[in-house]
């Protein structure tokens, strides 16, 4: 058995609902299950599979703020006011304020832009920026992915003589600032305009719209680079700037973006939202993680060919010292974490612990941290441990410390902050991510108030990480037309997903390790006549056990790969599962290997071995191997061992009910060793009992046990009951005596005395033979009836049946565990 690494949740669409799309859109009946399970309107479907048009935009004008922005804004540019674009330093900021710069430049504005330090200043507007504006003459500041939470600062740019105007896209706290000429965001009360969900760039997008008086197209790559960035939902007017952006980046790259792509090793014209997203982006994120954003800024806005290679080159430096920090501060990371599991309270110390213990929420600090990498290393914390992260530097001349949460679903991060926001100086962000400035004494109290909260607000099945997939399908489904359909649906993100598919029931065909040293896994997986090829990145270690003829399910996405100018179905696995024990049928092995061969399962999994022996002998030699310390040893005939192998075996119900399923990952696999199969009925009952209410079994071994050598039952055939009764007519009458008639009709029927007495005790139990005591008398006119409704005959066949056990194939014996481990009643006997 493999588990599944995560718990898998889908939909299961309306079929009739699904059919009636796939005809009317005129698409593969995968891709529209696929838009039914999503939950998509109709008319939201249909505008999934239509082209993007730039006359699909929403008027700018509908955003709260907006006419006020672009009014005054416009006011400055007549004047020729000194205005300063304020900008952030992620990926969404550098693309806002270059989007900004690119805008004011073609409309001839007197202007500038900053960027704060992460690490000096931190997020948003500060009020030595605002006082440093003010001595160089700026009156107009125009804010890009921040500012809705900068009371104070926009406060103290008015007693300067400074106008404010805020685009953001933030969560808006409870007090704005209302300091500023106009606010430009929409997620503030009382803004109708439709999509909450634009991302920094987006608004600036927006706001360039409203100035110009029409969609500014040559720009729809950078607020697509935010977009996808930010990790906003690629629905509506998001997926279509997404959309719009990819497609001038793939025929008309900026230099700047033609030169990030060649130093991330990616031809402009194959970009797509993923490689944005993993590639380009942390890329533009680097330089302001470690030192200043301004370079970004430089690179998206240059139109010099040579200037864009030089900064693309050192962004690319950049963001290998950035992952080599990453890497650096992990590790110290997972040692603190380690630390702190051991020192908290457990049990009744701790009512808001949970299930495997330790804080609830990963809160985590050091003087030697850097800022500018805690949300990639709360984010890597998250994904190990599943556990909202907070990854917080220490700066011990101020007193403070700052940093980066991420959280799981289920957990909104900003609301479980607003509600410590006492112990903070200044926090901000969103459901899944944000970014926080606390004093250092403070950090103790944040960490057992977001304890407590999380155990409060998180159900105990948020607490298991899960993979979602679209829905379940078989693999005559999958077809060139529906994955060539599905790649429509692009650009893919956060909103819409690449779509996920569940295949069950699979056969694995072919089974290979990919990659230097085997660490990815390729399968040729089949279904019925269909085949499919499937790569799963990070499993090689699952090669050994992915064995031809292995059934398994797959969760994963389509890929399409060409090669030769053909194109090519691919399957991607996200996540697998085996459900079956995988076996090792050793029954052809010298009997001088059997002990050497059990000792080495053991070395891989001392504490997790169960073997099981035909013979006493075996069992009592294998006992006295002290490599098997750790291992459970019994003989089928050990009755009393028998007794105490039962609790060893049995793992607890709810374990094994989450284990078949729901997909849960389960750790407490077990091997099954059988040194001999059993050969009596009583003895296979108590093996399938083992086997359905036991541990979850990874491994079946099986061996011979030479040992083991129990005289085989008889099976009569019709043929022997047919002779024998001619006997017995010819007597008519007999007595039965040890020396008697069945004795002679054993010579004369070349059958074992014990046969005939069998067949003698069917007769008799048919009424084909009269019993007077000792005499016996053949009943000339006995009804006819068949042996099959004698129990002694078939008795006789259950046990010649049990007797064969040990001598069934592997096929047979996995269909045998697969009947018992799927409850079927067939599965309870041989």
């Amino acid at each position: 058995m493999i588990p599944a690494r995560f718990r898998w949740e889908w939909k299961q669409p309306d079929g009739e609902l699904a059919a009636a799309w796939a005809a009317r859109f005129g698409v593969p009946s995968l891709v529209a299950r696929v838009l039914a399970a999503r939950g998509y309107t109709e008319t939201e479907a249909a505008a999934l599979l239509q082209p993007a048009r730039a006359e699909d935009l929403l008027d700018p004008l509908q955003l709260k703020g907006m006419s006020g922005a672009v009014g005054r804004i416009r006011q400055a540019l007549a004047a020729g006011e000194h205005i300063r674009v304020y900008g952030d330093y992620d990926a969404d900021g550098v693309t806002s304020t270059a989007l900004m710069t690119r805008l004011l430049s073609s409309l001839n504005a007197r202007f500038d832009i900053y960027i704060p330090h992460r690490g000096s200043e931190g997020y948003g507007l500060n009020i030595p920026a605002i006082e440093q504006a003010a001595a160089e003459g700026v009156s107009l500041i125009v804010t890009v992915d921040n500012g809705i939470s900068a009371v104070e600062p926009i406060a103290h740019a008015k007693r300067l003589g400074i106008d404010v105007v805020v685009t953001d896209h933030h969560e808006p706290p409870a007090q704005l600032p209302g300091d500023a000429v106009a606010i430009v965001n929409p997620k503030q009360p009382g803004c109708p305009y439709p999509n909450k969900g634009l991302c920094g760039a987006g608004v600036a997008f927006k706001l360039a719209h409203a100035l110009l008086g029409r969609p500014p197209l040559e720009w729809a790559d950078l607020a697509a680079i935010g977009t996808i960035a930010d990790l906003m939902p690629l629905l509506g007017e998001n997926r279509l700037i997404a959309r719009l952006g990819l497609a001038q980046m793939r025929s008309q790259p900026s230099v700047g973006i033609r030169a990030l792509a060649t130093v991330s090793g990616i031809q402009p014209e194959t970009l797509t939202s993923g490689r944005v997203g993993f590639s380009l982006a942390p890329r533009l994120n680097a330089g302001g993680r470690l030192e200043r954003a301004d370079g970004a800024v430089r690179l998206l806005t240059t139109s010099d060919a040579g200037e864009a290679e030089m900064l693309a080159r050192e962004l690319d430096r950049l963001n290998l010292e950035r992952q080599r920090l990453v890497e650096q501060t992990v590790e110290e990371a997972e040692c603190m974490w380690a630390d702190k599991l051991l020192a908290w309270p457990t049990g009744e110390a701790d009512a808001y612990a949970k299930a495997g213990g330790g804080p609830n929420v990963i809160v985590l600090s050091h003087p030697g941290w850097h800022a500018g990498i805690a949300g990639l290393v709360a984010s890597k914390l998250v994904e190990r441990h599943h556990r909202p992260a907070i990854i917080l530097a220490e700066d011990p001349a101020s007193g403070t410390a700052k940093g980066s949460a991420r959280s799981i679903d289920g957990f909104d991060l900003y609301a479980a902050l607003t509600d410590c926001a006492e112990y903070m100086v200044h926090y901000g962000g969103h459901q899944a991510a944000a970014g926080l400035t606390i004093p250092i004494g403070c950090i103790g109290m944040l960490e057992q108030a977001m304890h407590r909260i999380a155990a409060e607000r998180l159900r105990p099945e948020d607490w298991q990480p899960k993979k979602t997939a679209d829905l379940i399908c078989t693999l005559d489904e999958i077809t060139l037309a529906a994955a060539e359909a599905l790649g429509a649906l692009e650009p893919f993100g956060q909103g819409n997903p690449t779509p996920r598919l569940i295949l069950e029931g699979l056969q694995v065909r072919q089974c290979r390790p990919l990659g230097k040293d085997g660490q990815h896994v390729r399968l040729i997986v089949g279904q019925g006549g269909q085949t499919l090829e499937a790569v799963g990145f990070g499993l090689g270690s699952l090669s050994e056990q992915l064995a031809p003829g292995r059934k398994l399910d797959l969760l994963g996405e389509l890929t399409l790969n060409e090669w030769n100018g053909h194109l090519r179905i691919q399957f991607s696995i996200k996540d697998l599962r085996c459900m079956e024990p995988r076996w090792i049928d050793r029954r052809n092995a010298n009997p001088g290997e059997i002990r050497q061969a059990i000792v080495s399962l053991a070395a891989d999994q001392p504490s997790g071995l169960v073997v099981i022996c035909a013979s006493i002998r075996m069992a009592s030699e294998l006992a006295s191997e002290e490599a098997l310390q750790g291992a459970i040893i019994r003989s089928y005939s050990d009755q009393q061992g028998d007794a105490k192998l039962q609790p060893a075996l049995v793992e607890s119900a709810a374990t094994i009910a989450r284990m078949r399923h729901d997909s849960s990952p389960v750790r407490d696999l077990r091997t099954l060793v059988l040194v001999g199969l059993p050969s009596r009925e009583e003895d296979i009952r108590q093996l399938a009992h083992w086997i359905r209410e036991g541990a979850v079994w990874s491994t079946i071994c099986l061996f011979a046990d030479a040992a083991s050598c129990d005289e085989r039952p008889l099976l009569l055939q019709r043929g022997d009951f047919a002779r024998v009764y001619a006997l017995f007519r010819e007597a008519g009458t007999w007595i039965d005596a040890p020396d008697g008639l069945a004795r002679r009709i054993s010579a004369r029927a070349g059958l074992p005395l014990s046969a005939v007495r069998l067949i003698q005790e069917v007769f008799e139990e048919l009424g084909f033979i009269r019993v007077h005591g000792a005499q016996r008398t053949l009943v000339p006119d006995a009804p006819r009836k068949n042996l099959a409704e004698s129990a002694r005959y078939q008795r006789m066949l259950r046990q010649a049946k049990a007797a064969s056990f040990p001598d069934w194939p592997v096929d047979r014996l996995k269909s045998w565990v697969h009947q018992i481990l799927s409850g079927q009643p067939s599965g309870k006997s041989v």
